[in-house]
């Protein structure tokens, strides 16, 4: 607590905004996005630059020069603490990361299919930080979409994975459809779910969590798709 009360940052927050459902209806337009991008949605803004839980921490910068000159603030008041940021050299990564986000989104996708990334941020003494383009915050993947795509696609897969080892309970028949349920609901659906109160879908997300669910349910139904 000591850390963030003494904690002066030079950089101005930066306004984001959320935009929420179209009125229509439309699921696509439900999508949050810096105001730097360009979007025809309107949305209520709010000043934006930190986040900090534990031990961990994110923050945004208008510019690269800004996120330079902070994180050589930061590596020194984490010393008069006592404390040591993770900063990476010429032949090390750092756990410290930094992400860049485009301008537009169009752009966000040409870089992230040519895992195009910025060069690393230079700092003191041979210091560096590294460019990526998803890291993981607090449980959930953030990408420069700033959508829940990449997150979706890791829950499914660790929701397969868990109905996988459980192959043989599923299937058996002497086990009762209301257990399976049960085990259902604790294991894969848990996992495929946790924290999703905060998770801002769009139809093409729904679309994937319900199939997904709709396999589960009909594999301990006992129902098989017959394929023609």
């Amino acid at each position: 607590q000591a850390f963030l009360d003494t904690l002066q940052m030079k950089s101005q927050p930066i306004q984001y905004a959320y935009f929420p459902e179209n009125k229509n209806g439309n699921t696509k337009t439900c999508k949050g996005r810096l105001l730097s991008q360009d979007t025809t949605a309107k949305g209520t803004p709010f000043f934006f630059s930190s986040s900090f839980y534990v031990d961990d921490s994110f923050f945004i910068f208008q510019n690269r020069q800004e996120l330079q000159q902070a994180i050589i603030d930061l590596d020194e008041h984490f010393a008069r603490f006592g404390l040591i940021m993770h900063l990476g050299s010429e032949n090390t990564k750092s756990k410290s990361e930094a992400m860049f986000f485009p301008s537009s989104l169009k752009q966000a996708r040409i870089d992230f299919l040519d895992n195009k990334l910025p060069e690393d941020v230079l700092l003191p003494n041979g210091k560096r930080v590294h460019y990526v383009n998803k890291f993981k915050y607090l449980g959930s993947i953030i990408t420069p979409f700033l959508n829940e795509d990449a997150e979706i696609e890791a829950r499914i897969k660790k929701a397969k994975s868990i109905m996988g080892a459980s192959k043989y309970f599923f299937d058996n028949k002497d086990v009762c459809k209301r257990i399976k349920s049960q085990i259902y609901v604790t294991g894969p659906l848990n996992a495929l779910l946790w924290g999703c109160e905060s998770w801002n879908l769009t139809k093409h997300n729904m679309d994937k969590l319900m199939a997904f669910h709709h396999g589960a349910i009909r594999r301990i139904l006992g129902i098989k798709c017959e394929k023609n």
